[in-house]
Protein backbone atom coordinates (compact mmCIF):
# COMPACT_ATOMS: atom_id res chain seq x y z
CA UNK A 1 0.00 0.00 0.00
CA UNK A 2 1.15 3.82 -1.11
CA UNK A 3 1.76 6.38 1.60
CA UNK A 4 -0.88 8.55 1.54
CA UNK A 5 0.91 11.59 0.80
CA UNK A 6 1.70 10.31 -2.90
CA UNK A 7 -1.66 10.12 -4.24
CA UNK A 8 -0.60 11.24 -8.18
CA UNK A 9 1.49 9.81 -10.82
CA UNK A 10 5.39 10.34 -9.96
CA UNK A 11 8.00 12.23 -11.67
CA UNK A 12 11.09 9.44 -12.40
CA UNK A 13 14.53 12.11 -13.06
CA UNK A 14 17.42 10.41 -14.47
CA UNK A 15 19.81 11.04 -11.59
CA UNK A 16 22.92 11.34 -14.19
CA UNK A 17 20.42 13.33 -17.25
CA UNK A 18 20.11 15.69 -13.86
CA UNK A 19 23.66 16.03 -13.49
CA UNK A 20 24.20 16.97 -17.21
CA UNK A 21 21.41 19.26 -17.86
CA UNK A 22 20.20 20.96 -14.80
CA UNK A 23 17.35 19.21 -12.52
CA UNK A 24 14.62 21.49 -13.17
CA UNK A 25 15.39 20.82 -17.40
CA UNK A 26 15.34 17.17 -16.17
CA UNK A 27 12.16 17.23 -14.74
CA UNK A 28 10.44 19.05 -17.68
CA UNK A 29 12.31 16.96 -20.15
CA UNK A 30 10.81 14.41 -18.35
CA UNK A 31 7.39 15.66 -18.74
CA UNK A 32 7.70 16.24 -21.81
CA UNK A 33 8.62 13.09 -22.98
CA UNK A 34 6.08 11.32 -20.45
CA UNK A 35 3.17 13.69 -22.52
CA UNK A 36 4.30 13.62 -26.05
CA UNK A 37 1.39 13.34 -28.46
CA UNK A 38 2.07 12.61 -32.16
CA UNK A 39 1.24 15.91 -34.62
CA UNK A 40 3.39 14.80 -37.62
CA UNK A 41 6.52 12.85 -38.34
CA UNK A 42 8.96 15.56 -36.84
CA UNK A 43 6.80 17.13 -34.44
CA UNK A 44 4.90 16.14 -31.41
CA UNK A 45 2.93 18.45 -28.71
CA UNK A 46 1.74 18.61 -25.02
CA UNK A 47 -1.31 20.52 -23.63
CA UNK A 48 -0.03 23.28 -21.57
CA UNK A 49 -3.08 22.27 -19.17
CA UNK A 50 -0.85 18.47 -18.94
CA UNK A 51 2.30 20.33 -17.80
CA UNK A 52 0.92 22.67 -15.49
CA UNK A 53 -1.27 19.54 -13.57
CA UNK A 54 2.20 17.88 -13.53
CA UNK A 55 4.23 20.56 -12.37
CA UNK A 56 2.32 22.44 -9.73
CA UNK A 57 5.03 23.60 -8.23
CA UNK A 58 6.18 26.04 -10.68
CA UNK A 59 4.20 28.82 -11.68
CA UNK A 60 3.96 29.96 -15.66
CA UNK A 61 7.03 32.42 -15.82
CA UNK A 62 9.06 29.20 -14.24
CA UNK A 63 8.19 26.81 -16.84
CA UNK A 64 8.98 29.15 -19.28
CA UNK A 65 11.92 29.69 -17.87
CA UNK A 66 12.92 26.02 -18.44
CA UNK A 67 11.63 25.09 -21.33
CA UNK A 68 13.90 28.26 -22.70
CA UNK A 69 16.74 26.58 -20.61
CA UNK A 70 16.05 23.25 -22.59
CA UNK A 71 16.08 24.96 -25.79
CA UNK A 72 19.27 27.03 -25.60
CA UNK A 73 20.72 23.79 -24.55
CA UNK A 74 20.00 22.46 -27.77
CA UNK A 75 18.06 19.50 -26.41
CA UNK A 76 14.16 20.67 -27.53
CA UNK A 77 13.40 22.61 -30.46
CA UNK A 78 9.53 24.65 -30.42
CA UNK A 79 7.54 25.66 -33.17
CA UNK A 80 4.57 27.66 -31.40
CA UNK A 81 4.19 30.26 -29.34
CA UNK A 82 5.59 30.76 -26.08
CA UNK A 83 4.44 28.97 -23.30
CA UNK A 84 1.23 30.02 -22.02
CA UNK A 85 0.18 31.71 -25.19
CA UNK A 86 -1.20 28.94 -26.73
CA UNK A 87 -3.16 25.90 -25.60
CA UNK A 88 -0.61 23.85 -26.86
CA UNK A 89 2.64 23.68 -26.99
CA UNK A 90 4.68 22.00 -30.05
CA UNK A 91 8.35 20.53 -29.79
CA UNK A 92 10.98 18.16 -31.38
CA UNK A 93 13.90 16.20 -29.48
CA UNK A 94 15.77 15.34 -32.99
CA UNK A 95 19.33 17.20 -33.04
CA UNK A 96 18.71 19.71 -35.81
CA UNK A 97 15.49 21.06 -35.39
CA UNK A 98 13.37 19.95 -38.48
CA UNK A 99 12.60 21.64 -41.92
CA UNK A 100 9.58 20.22 -42.92
CA UNK A 101 6.43 21.72 -44.84
CA UNK A 102 4.67 21.27 -41.28
CA UNK A 103 6.24 23.49 -39.73
CA UNK A 104 5.93 25.67 -41.91
CA UNK A 105 2.06 25.42 -41.64
CA UNK A 106 2.75 26.44 -37.98
CA UNK A 107 5.14 28.69 -38.31
CA UNK A 108 2.04 30.85 -40.05
CA UNK A 109 -0.17 29.80 -37.31
CA UNK A 110 2.77 30.92 -34.67
CA UNK A 111 3.18 34.02 -36.73
CA UNK A 112 -1.18 34.48 -36.71
CA UNK A 113 -1.58 33.98 -33.03
CA UNK A 114 1.17 36.30 -32.20
CA UNK A 115 -0.92 39.11 -34.10
CA UNK A 116 -3.98 37.86 -32.50
CA UNK A 117 -3.08 38.45 -28.90
CA UNK A 118 -1.43 42.08 -29.51
CA UNK A 119 -3.15 45.08 -28.26
CA UNK A 120 -2.60 48.67 -27.33
CA UNK A 121 -1.64 49.71 -23.89
CA UNK A 122 -4.24 50.99 -21.32
CA UNK A 123 -3.81 53.99 -19.87
CA UNK A 124 -3.67 52.65 -16.62
CA UNK A 125 -1.63 49.98 -17.57
CA UNK A 126 0.93 48.67 -14.35
CA UNK A 127 3.76 45.70 -14.50
CA UNK A 128 2.20 42.60 -11.86
CA UNK A 129 4.01 41.95 -9.01
CA UNK A 130 6.06 39.05 -11.29
CA UNK A 131 7.56 41.46 -13.28
CA UNK A 132 8.74 43.82 -10.25
CA UNK A 133 10.56 40.87 -9.10
CA UNK A 134 12.20 39.78 -12.43
CA UNK A 135 13.40 43.39 -13.08
CA UNK A 136 14.63 43.29 -8.85
CA UNK A 137 16.28 39.92 -8.72
CA UNK A 138 17.42 39.13 -12.47
CA UNK A 139 18.21 42.58 -13.50
CA UNK A 140 19.12 44.05 -10.42
CA UNK A 141 17.23 46.94 -10.47
CA UNK A 142 15.73 48.22 -7.81
CA UNK A 143 11.67 48.27 -7.72
CA UNK A 144 11.37 51.98 -7.21
CA UNK A 145 13.40 52.75 -10.30
CA UNK A 146 11.37 50.63 -12.28
CA UNK A 147 7.85 52.19 -11.26
CA UNK A 148 9.62 55.57 -11.70
CA UNK A 149 9.45 54.48 -15.63
CA UNK A 150 5.31 53.17 -16.16
CA UNK A 151 4.22 56.78 -16.53
CA UNK A 152 6.89 57.65 -19.10
CA UNK A 153 6.90 54.05 -21.22
CA UNK A 154 2.61 54.26 -20.98
CA UNK A 155 3.00 57.89 -22.51
CA UNK A 156 5.13 56.52 -25.45
CA UNK A 157 3.51 53.52 -26.74
CA UNK A 158 0.05 55.13 -26.38
CA UNK A 159 1.47 57.94 -28.91
CA UNK A 160 3.28 55.89 -31.05
CA UNK A 161 -0.02 53.41 -30.88
CA UNK A 162 2.00 50.36 -30.22
CA UNK A 163 0.67 46.76 -30.51
CA UNK A 164 2.22 44.06 -28.30
CA UNK A 165 1.88 40.68 -27.28
CA UNK A 166 3.02 41.25 -24.12
CA UNK A 167 3.19 44.34 -22.25
CA UNK A 168 5.24 43.58 -19.69
CA UNK A 169 8.09 42.18 -21.26
CA UNK A 170 8.06 45.28 -23.34
CA UNK A 171 8.75 47.14 -20.05
CA UNK A 172 11.44 44.88 -18.92
CA UNK A 173 13.07 45.46 -21.96
CA UNK A 174 12.30 49.68 -21.46
CA UNK A 175 13.72 49.46 -17.76
CA UNK A 176 16.47 47.78 -18.64
CA UNK A 177 17.61 50.11 -21.57
CA UNK A 178 16.86 53.28 -19.88
CA UNK A 179 19.06 51.68 -16.55
CA UNK A 180 21.64 50.96 -18.69
CA UNK A 181 21.59 54.76 -20.27
CA UNK A 182 21.60 56.50 -16.42
CA UNK A 183 23.82 53.92 -15.32
CA UNK A 184 26.49 55.39 -18.32
CA UNK A 185 26.25 58.30 -16.14
CA UNK A 186 26.45 57.81 -12.76
CA UNK A 187 27.96 61.36 -11.89
CA UNK A 188 24.31 62.48 -12.30
CA UNK A 189 21.92 59.10 -11.42
CA UNK A 190 23.80 57.94 -8.06
CA UNK A 191 22.17 58.71 -5.06
CA UNK A 192 23.61 59.64 -2.06
CA UNK A 193 20.93 59.57 0.84
CA UNK A 194 23.43 61.55 3.36
CA UNK A 195 23.78 64.20 0.56
CA UNK A 196 19.43 64.70 0.13
CA UNK A 197 18.11 68.18 0.01
CA UNK A 198 14.94 70.06 -1.27
CA UNK A 199 14.75 72.14 -4.36
CA UNK A 200 16.31 75.36 -4.47
CA UNK A 201 15.33 78.10 -6.69
CA UNK A 202 19.12 77.97 -8.13
CA UNK A 203 18.84 74.57 -9.15
CA UNK A 204 20.12 73.49 -12.69
CA UNK A 205 20.21 70.32 -14.61
CA UNK A 206 23.90 69.09 -14.94
CA UNK A 207 25.47 68.99 -18.23
CA UNK A 208 25.41 65.59 -18.54
CA UNK A 209 21.38 65.34 -17.96
CA UNK A 210 21.05 67.78 -21.05
CA UNK A 211 23.26 65.62 -22.98
CA UNK A 212 20.84 62.61 -22.34
CA UNK A 213 17.69 64.03 -22.95
CA UNK A 214 19.35 66.03 -26.32
CA UNK A 215 20.18 62.69 -27.43
CA UNK A 216 16.59 61.19 -26.89
CA UNK A 217 15.57 63.78 -29.12
CA UNK A 218 14.02 66.30 -27.01
CA UNK A 219 14.41 69.85 -28.35
CA UNK A 220 17.07 72.19 -26.26
CA UNK A 221 14.63 75.09 -26.11
CA UNK A 222 11.92 72.47 -24.19
CA UNK A 223 14.06 71.36 -21.57
CA UNK A 224 15.15 74.69 -20.44
CA UNK A 225 11.06 75.59 -20.55
CA UNK A 226 10.70 72.99 -18.15
CA UNK A 227 13.44 74.12 -15.52
CA UNK A 228 11.38 76.50 -13.77
CA UNK A 229 7.83 74.69 -13.62
CA UNK A 230 9.78 71.71 -12.30
CA UNK A 231 11.48 73.79 -9.65
CA UNK A 232 8.36 75.25 -8.65
CA UNK A 233 6.49 72.19 -8.54
CA UNK A 234 9.04 70.38 -6.51
CA UNK A 235 9.44 73.38 -4.14
CA UNK A 236 5.50 73.49 -3.45
CA UNK A 237 5.86 69.84 -2.36
CA UNK A 238 8.95 70.15 -0.32
CA UNK A 239 9.97 67.29 -0.79
CA UNK A 240 14.08 66.42 -0.14
CA UNK A 241 16.09 63.98 -2.75
CA UNK A 242 19.76 63.25 -3.78
CA UNK A 243 19.01 62.57 -7.57
CA UNK A 244 17.11 65.88 -8.69
CA UNK A 245 18.55 65.07 -12.32
CA UNK A 246 16.62 61.42 -12.62
CA UNK A 247 13.75 63.03 -11.76
CA UNK A 248 14.06 66.08 -14.01
CA UNK A 249 14.82 63.44 -17.23
CA UNK A 250 11.75 61.38 -16.50
CA UNK A 251 9.71 65.22 -15.89
CA UNK A 252 10.84 66.19 -19.57
CA UNK A 253 11.01 62.81 -21.08
CA UNK A 254 7.34 62.90 -19.96
CA UNK A 255 6.35 65.58 -21.63
CA UNK A 256 8.05 65.16 -24.27
CA UNK A 257 6.51 62.26 -25.01
CA UNK A 258 2.81 64.01 -24.96
CA UNK A 259 4.04 66.99 -26.79
CA UNK A 260 5.41 64.99 -29.82
CA UNK A 261 2.38 62.45 -29.67
CA UNK A 262 0.25 65.65 -30.33
CA UNK A 263 2.83 66.58 -33.48
CA UNK A 264 2.28 63.30 -34.44
CA UNK A 265 0.04 63.45 -37.69
CA UNK A 266 0.48 67.29 -38.90
CA UNK A 267 -1.88 68.88 -41.17
CA UNK A 268 -1.61 70.80 -44.80
CA UNK A 269 -0.32 74.57 -43.67
CA UNK A 270 -2.94 76.97 -42.39
CA UNK A 271 -3.93 80.51 -41.33
CA UNK A 272 -4.77 81.63 -38.07
CA UNK A 273 -7.97 82.47 -37.69
CA UNK A 274 -10.33 84.44 -35.73
CA UNK A 275 -12.52 82.26 -32.62
CA UNK A 276 -9.12 79.50 -32.50
CA UNK A 277 -8.80 77.95 -29.26
CA UNK A 278 -6.17 75.08 -27.99
CA UNK A 279 -7.45 71.66 -28.50
CA UNK A 280 -8.06 69.81 -24.71
CA UNK A 281 -5.08 67.92 -25.55
CA UNK A 282 -3.11 70.92 -25.40
CA UNK A 283 -4.38 72.06 -21.93
CA UNK A 284 -3.45 68.47 -20.53
CA UNK A 285 -0.32 68.32 -21.61
CA UNK A 286 0.26 72.07 -19.88
CA UNK A 287 -1.64 70.56 -16.99
CA UNK A 288 1.11 67.78 -17.01
CA UNK A 289 3.80 70.85 -16.06
CA UNK A 290 1.28 72.25 -13.50
CA UNK A 291 0.52 75.10 -15.61
CA UNK A 292 -2.83 76.76 -14.35
CA UNK A 293 -5.26 76.81 -16.92
CA UNK A 294 -6.50 79.89 -16.61
CA UNK A 295 -3.00 81.73 -17.28
CA UNK A 296 -2.90 79.51 -20.60
CA UNK A 297 -7.03 80.17 -21.61
CA UNK A 298 -6.41 84.12 -20.49
CA UNK A 299 -3.05 84.65 -23.18
CA UNK A 300 -4.89 83.13 -26.10
CA UNK A 301 -6.25 85.97 -27.00
CA UNK A 302 -3.28 87.61 -27.95
CA UNK A 303 -1.74 84.80 -29.38
CA UNK A 304 -4.59 84.73 -32.05
CA UNK A 305 -4.14 88.69 -32.71
CA UNK A 306 -0.22 88.14 -33.09
CA UNK A 307 -0.84 85.09 -35.90
CA UNK A 308 -3.54 86.37 -37.65
CA UNK A 309 -2.05 89.82 -38.18
CA UNK A 310 1.17 87.94 -39.00
CA UNK A 311 -0.35 85.91 -42.45
CA UNK A 312 1.78 83.54 -41.52
CA UNK A 313 1.00 79.55 -42.24
CA UNK A 314 1.45 76.42 -39.86
CA UNK A 315 0.58 73.12 -39.83
CA UNK A 316 -0.17 72.99 -36.17
CA UNK A 317 -1.56 75.68 -34.46
CA UNK A 318 -1.91 73.65 -31.27
CA UNK A 319 2.07 73.04 -30.81
CA UNK A 320 2.70 76.80 -31.60
CA UNK A 321 0.59 77.70 -28.12
CA UNK A 322 2.08 75.16 -26.36
CA UNK A 323 5.81 76.39 -27.09
CA UNK A 324 4.03 80.14 -26.05
CA UNK A 325 1.95 79.07 -23.33
CA UNK A 326 5.81 76.89 -21.71
CA UNK A 327 7.84 80.44 -22.47
CA UNK A 328 5.58 82.82 -20.85
CA UNK A 329 4.99 80.99 -17.96
CA UNK A 330 9.40 79.72 -17.35
CA UNK A 331 9.61 83.32 -17.98
CA UNK A 332 7.51 84.79 -15.30
CA UNK A 333 8.32 81.74 -12.70
CA UNK A 334 12.27 83.27 -13.38
CA UNK A 335 10.99 86.77 -12.76
CA UNK A 336 9.13 85.78 -9.82
CA UNK A 337 11.11 83.21 -7.82
CA UNK A 338 10.99 83.35 -3.92
CA UNK A 339 7.60 84.88 -4.35
CA UNK A 340 4.44 82.64 -4.11
CA UNK A 341 1.99 84.35 -5.58
CA UNK A 342 2.90 82.94 -9.13
CA UNK A 343 -0.98 83.68 -10.12
CA UNK A 344 -2.83 84.91 -13.74
CA UNK A 345 -3.68 87.80 -11.95
CA UNK A 346 -0.38 89.11 -10.50
CA UNK A 347 1.22 88.10 -14.37
CA UNK A 348 -1.03 90.18 -16.02
CA UNK A 349 -0.77 93.09 -13.38
CA UNK A 350 3.53 93.17 -13.94
CA UNK A 351 3.62 93.08 -18.22
CA UNK A 352 1.47 95.00 -20.64
CA UNK A 353 -0.63 93.80 -23.61
CA UNK A 354 2.17 95.31 -25.75
CA UNK A 355 4.89 93.95 -23.66
CA UNK A 356 3.75 90.60 -24.30
CA UNK A 357 2.90 90.74 -27.83
CA UNK A 358 6.77 92.56 -28.63
CA UNK A 359 7.83 89.36 -26.60
CA UNK A 360 8.24 87.04 -30.08
CA UNK A 361 11.31 85.02 -29.63
CA UNK A 362 8.81 81.63 -28.72
CA UNK A 363 7.85 82.32 -32.49
CA UNK A 364 11.26 81.91 -33.86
Amino acid sequence: MGHSLIPERMLVVSPSLAATIGLEEAIVLQALNDGAQPHDTDWQFINKTTLRKWLPFWDDTQIKRILKNLADKGVVHYNSPPFGQSDQLFYSFKAVAPASSQQSKTQQAYKQSQQQYKNVIAANWQPDHETLRYIAETLGIAKRYAQAQVKEFVYHHQSQGTLAASWSTMFIRWVNKRNKEDQSHPAVFQGDANRKMQMNTQWQPEETTLEILQKAGVDPSFIQDCVSEFILYWQEKGDAHDTWNTKFVAWVRRQWARFSASLAHPSDPVPMTDGWSPSEDVFEILAMASIDRNFAQSIVPEFVLYWRDSNQLHTSWNSKFLQHAKHLWSKRLNGQQGNAATSQRDYIASTTLEERLSDTSWAN
